[in-house]
């Protein structure tokens, strides 16, 4: 049975990051290390963090950053958004429209496919101003977005960056090509909830080498040679070596994560294909997905504040992908967005929540959610 339930917590988590005790003891090893060098950032760690990450994305250039938002906020910083428009998903956290904003540039969010949770190119289209200078693709939950290919070749045809959200997805592949590999860059995050963790992080990935560059230099105040001589504004924004510690031990484990993630998403998917009340999220042919949050959407006619009360008292913890979308938020709402509405979004993301999924649940732990999901079901409709 794969997985440890975890003592004295009876309670089955959304989601939990998870340490091998092997790989306990040897990042404490690692720890002491840095602690006794006294190198706490810009250190070994970061570097080899950052080479490992290049070297499982395929990819030429990985720079590690103390956040998802910091490394968006570069990349959009390199391509000069400052008075233009950025296509973002709706249905995306938060941190991807504010990078846009912190960088000078206008949001404009798209709807999603209710079959998907994703960016609806369709939608993306009807985006497209003569102020469009790029689009952000999320890779929602984790769940490669099956229409990357025509968003990408619009971006191509109109001569748009193209960024790939990839915060939700390290793992997740097109083909045999990693996600985050496509775009003109993407962005990776590190946050306890997700398929891996440093702690706090992010990662700026691009075969890009003057991008690379320029997000080198500016996730330092701007500096540039010897660290004293500032060639533009920039911020504090480097990866505590503490964290990339973490990230290297937790990178070696990815593949053993995204395996066992599948597995918990394989039961579900047997579980509630066809069950009355849900709908699932596919993952698209030819494509793997890593799982990072398991959706369901919720009949119309199931009381969703119910079936998630009833779940809570049944033990089971639930999440969201997201709601309220990004458009709906509070602090977009006084934006003056044109009162604009995506609908799709607004009614699918409503009824959808997240089951729990992560390495740490064992087959006892998914058996008791696909059990009380059906016995909340029936008592919701």
């Amino acid at each position: 049975m794969l997985g440890d339930r975890f003592l004295n917590d009876s309670f089955i988590r959304s989601s939990r990051p998870y340490f091998f005790k092997s790989d306990i003891e040897l990042v404490l090893k690692d720890l002491e290390s840095v602690l006794e060098s006294g190198k706490l950032r810009n250190g070994q760690n970061q570097r080899l963090f950052e080479e490992n990450m290049a070297a499982y994305l395929g990819i030429e250039n990985c720079v590690a950053l103390d956040s998802d938002l910091s490394a968006l906020e570069t990349a959009l910083q390199y391509y000069n958004v400052k008075d233009r428009e950025v296509i973002v998903c709706t249905n995306s956290f938060i941190s991807i429209p504010n990078s846009v904003l912190y960088a000078g540039g206008r949001v404009v969010f798209a709807d999603i496919k209710k079959e998907t949770l994703s960016m609806d190119p369709a939608s993306v289209k009807k985006c497209i101003s003569p102020k469009t200078c790029g689009v952000i693709v999320t890779h929602i939950a984790g769940f490669p977005n099956p229409d990357f290919r025509e968003i990408e070749g619009i971006c191509r045809e109109r001569g748009f960056f193209l960024i790939e959200d990839a915060t939700h997805a390290l793992g997740a592949m097109i083909g045999d090509r990693k996600v985050g590999c496509f775009g003109d860059a993407a962005v990776f995050a590190f946050t306890p909830t997700k398929v891996i963790t440093s702690g706090e992080g992010g990662m700026l990935a691009t075969s890009n080498g003057e991008l690379a560059d320029f997000a080198r230099l500016n996730r330092y105040y701007g500096s540039g040679a010897g660290k004293t001589h500032f060639e533009r504004l920039g911020r504090h924004m480097l990866l505590p070596e503490v964290s990339a510690v973490l990230g290297i031990y937790q990178l070696r484990r990815v593949e053993e994560f995204i395996a066992r993630r599948n597995q918990v998403a394989q039961a579900y998917n047997e579980a509630f294909d066809r069950i009355e009340g849900v709908s699932i999220v596919d993952c698209s042919s030819g494509s793997r997905c890593s799982y990072y949050k398991y959706p369901i959407t919720l009949n119309p006619k199931v009381d969703k504040e119910k079936f998630v009360k009833t779940l809570n008292a049944l033990g089971v913890e639930t999440g969201t992908v997201f709601y309220p979308p990004c458009h709906m938020q509070p602090v977009y709402r006084c934006q003056n967005l044109n009162g604009q509405s995506l609908p799709v979004a607004e009614d699918v993301l409503f009824r959808t929540v997240t089951l729990p999924m992560h390495y740490g649940l064992n087959d006892l732990d998914v058996l008791d959610v696909i059990m009380n999901v059906r016995l909340a079901l029936e008592s919701c409709f």
